[in-house]
């Protein structure tokens, strides 16, 4: 057994999106691209510059592309 620790991390950021859908594939897009044991999404908020309202999304789900089909 090597002698390596696990480490949880947390990750705060901010990314620009036209609207909630494209927030969620910006995101999703961030989370595929780090290498890691499974990272997680566990928010998105709307968080306006300057702007004490906040919003956050009901739905972090990664959206289907135009090509993807429903699992069910």
């Amino acid at each position: 057994m090597d002698n390596k620790k696990r480490y949880a991390v947390t990750v705060d950021f901010y990314i620009y999106a036209k609207d909630d859908y494209m927030a969620r594939k910006k995101a999703h897009e961030v989370k595929e691209g780090i290498k890691g044991d499974n990272p997680n999404i566990l928010s998105i908020t709307d968080a306006p510059f300057a702007s004490m309202n906040t919003r956050d999304l009901d739905d972090i789900s990664k959206p289907l592309g135009k090509d993807e089909k429903f699992p069910f």
